[in-house]
């Protein structure tokens, strides 16, 4: 059994699938410690919105069933956090490449800013009205990083991370307005965004005390 989002239970697979609306081709899912917090990641809300499921795995085994299996009922799994979520057409993803062209001297100074705690900046379609969120570079999830940490340290590496921005977001317009006429306060902006994605994904901030007089400076 396996905690559903918009059904508000524990439900089986066969259950999932069952109630599975129209024009949804994939089992979604994602892992975390607490299902309160889970319920508020960006891509759990843009497939609410879409009226699709999320199953919110709390366990940490859970995550190895969807590897492990594959497919049930024909239906993929997909890790919401990690993965394609297949909420866009072709053209709205031509338009993401158009808009990530556009706006290539952006992103590459919001990657310059935040140097070395992120591997790469890109734009995401994925968002719906959130303004960034933090991904893996790699196929691992956050959540299994943390338990191959636990269970055997030597074999633990760490997942790079990529930040996702929201083009169409009001606070990176702003990020983006500001680089013309304040740079310093358009890497504080992006300094800012980073530690709201890595609070989001619940990954531990490298400065809390940064984070916290970064946001009071912002205040001002």
């Amino acid at each position: 059994l396996f905690y559903s989002q918009k059904q508000s239970k524990a439900i089986t697979l066969k259950e999932y699938t069952e109630a599975m609306a129209e024009g949804q081709e994939k089992i979604y899912y994602v892992s975390g410690e607490s299902r309160e917090r889970l319920a508020k990641l960006p891509q759990v809300r843009a497939l609410e919105e879409k009226g699709w499921d999320v199953l919110l795995f709390t366990d940490e085994v859970d995550e190895f069933i969807p590897q492990t299996l594959m497919t049930y009922e024909e239906k993929q799994f997909c890790n919401a956090s990690t993965e394609d979520l297949g909420l866009q057409s072709e053209e709205e993803k031509k338009a993401i490449e158009e808009k990530a062209e556009e706006m290539k001297d952006f992103l590459t100074f919001v990657k310059n800013t935040l140097g070395d705690s992120v591997k790469e900046v890109k734009l995401s379609g994925n968002l719906g009205s959130a303004p960034a969120c933090m991904t893996p570079a790699s196929g691992v999830s956050f959540e299994m990083e943390k338990y191959m940490r636990r269970v055997n340290p030597d074999m633990a590496f760490p997942n790079e991370r990529i930040l996702e921005l929201n083009p169409e977001h009001p606070a990176v317009q702003a990020m983006q307005a500001a680089l013309v006429s304040d740079t310093q306060k358009a890497r504080d902006y992006a300094q800012l965004l980073c530690g709201q994605a890595q609070l989001l994904a619940e990954l531990p901030l490298e400065d809390p005390m940064g984070y916290t007089e970064l946001v009071c400076k912002l205040m001002k």
